[in-house]
């Protein structure tokens, strides 16, 4: 009878639990730039053809944004439910949500037939999924960290947040093939009655496939089983021994999040209002980029193996403030103009605005204790949205003081500057051992 060794097993182990990991935030992130991507050429069909352009942008930020606020509260709900019940558990949970709300929306009528109705209903089911989104990362991330093996978390957590990046990219692609058949137009054009509606089949039937691997393969941490139980790991984090570290990674990822929103948000749109490129030359070069940033994930993690988290991130913070900033600004000045210029800036905003993501899911895993992880992981990496998400009001109120079309360069160079100081407040983390038992590390208070 042929046997496996503990070495294999081990391998194996970490390998479904990282390509979980992946997989689930490939799930979170296709189910978050939905809108941004795949609803965009199709807002009409949800909005009165008299609503002027500037109402319409807002309704399509809430719709964005309102996932984006569902992630804290998820984060903190699913996050202690994570430390105390189990990262399997949690994971399994929250993206079941997801698929329900998903499958959802991608019934919702349209403007001619229920009037804003179908609108505040997506509104309404895009919180709610954020709700389930803020579980999936706070449950399956950690789980895939803490099955990493110490000095390999930085190539693992980019495999992880590779999911990130090649789920734009999927996104992108769907709505491109859908565009082909299902052409873009007014709200009686095939994308916007219909078309539109395939790539949110899409997602929801992604989470089944998701619920059905992840069941059947992922084993729950044995770091988790190993830890002391806090009763109330919400409260540890926020305001007990791990709340000036909390403090430290929120001024971090609000950085973070405001270099997403534009590099990833707002990037579509400002493509094709700022260089005259069609929604479908957009898409391209949303597939091209992306595509090419999957593959840099987890070299970009390994490099930080190297140079360190900390030394990265606070590089990656100039990075958003100086270059990412300088690209949406010659956008906003109208320098580029056809396929080939648009896939270069494209490629430039990506690499200097997205790449912190093949960091942060290691970063933020060694940031916190395994008795907590699961709430420390998900309140530092979903809490700064409470700020961030209302960048289109932001902008809003930006552009009574400089030209609209400038407002992102203020909010990337502020973002610059949250990551900078976030990251240098921290120490470095690329040598914390998991290893080692919660009681000769830092060990949070007692359960009260």
């Amino acid at each position: 009878m042929s046997t496996v060794s503990p070495g294999t097993a081990e391998l194996k182990r970490t390998r479904r639990a990282v390509f979980g990991g992946s997989f689930g935030f490939f799930v979170d992130m296709f189910d978050v730039y939905l809108p941004t991507v795949a609803l965009a050429p199709a807002i009409s069909y949800f909005t009165p053809h008299t609503m002027p352009a500037s109402t319409k942008g807002i309704v399509t930020a809430l719709i964005f944004v309102a996932t984006l606020l569902g992630r804290p509260i998820g984060s903190a709900i699913f996050g202690g439910l994570a430390d105390r019940v189990g990262r399997r558990k949690v994971t399994l949970w929250s993206v079941a949500g997801c698929g329900v709300c998903t499958l959802g929306i991608a019934v919702l009528p349209g403007y001619s037939s229920a009037g804003m109705v179908g609108v505040g209903v997506m509104i309404a089911l895009r919180l709610v999924d954020g709700v389930f989104m803020g579980g999936e990362y706070t449950g399956a991330t950690p789980l895939a960290m803490e099955a990493s093996p110490n000095g390999k978390r930085g190539w693992y957590g980019g495999l992880v947040g590779a999911g990130f990046a090649f789920a734009y990219c999927a996104i992108a692609l769907v709505t491109l093939l859908v565009l082909q058949f299902a052409p873009e137009g007014g709200p009686t054009a095939a994308y916007s009655v219909w078309g539109w509606r395939i790539p949110f089949i899409v997602g929801a039937v992604l989470c089944g496939i998701f619920l059905v691997w992840y069941s059947r393969q992922v084993d729950e941490s044995p770091a988790w089983k190993a830890a002391k139980k806090v009763r109330n790991p919400v409260r540890e984090v926020l305001t007990g021994r791990s709340a000036r570290d909390y403090l430290q990674v929120f001024v971090m990822m609000t950085g973070v999040w405001f270099a997403s929103n534009m590099a990833s948000g707002l990037l579509p749109a400002t493509l094709q209002s700022q260089a005259h490129v069609s929604a479908t030359e957009v898409t391209g070069a949303l597939v091209i980029v992306q595509a090419i940033h999957t593959v840099l994930f987890p070299y970009i993690g390994a490099w930080s193996e190297r140079v360190g988290r900390r030394v990265f991130l606070a590089w990656n913070g100039v990075a958003v403030g100086v270059v990412c900033a300088l690209a949406f600004a010659s956008l906003a000045a109208g320098l580029w103009s056809g396929f080939g210029l648009v896939l270069v800036v494209t490629l430039v905003i990506r690499l200097s605005g997205g790449s912190m993501f093949a960091i942060t899911p290691s970063y933020l895993s060694e940031r916190f204790p395994a008795a907590i992880r699961g709430s420390g992981f998900g309140l530092g990496y979903g809490g700064p949205l409470l700020l961030t998400s209302f960048y289109a009001y932001y902008q809003d109120w930006l552009g009574h003081l400089m030209p609209s079309s400038y407002t992102p360069v203020v909010l990337l160079v502020f973002g610059g500057i949250c990551m900078v100081v976030g990251a240098l407040l921290g120490p470095e983390t690329r040598a914390v051992d998991f290893t080692i038992s919660e009681s000769e590390t830092q060990e949070p208070s007692a359960p009260v």
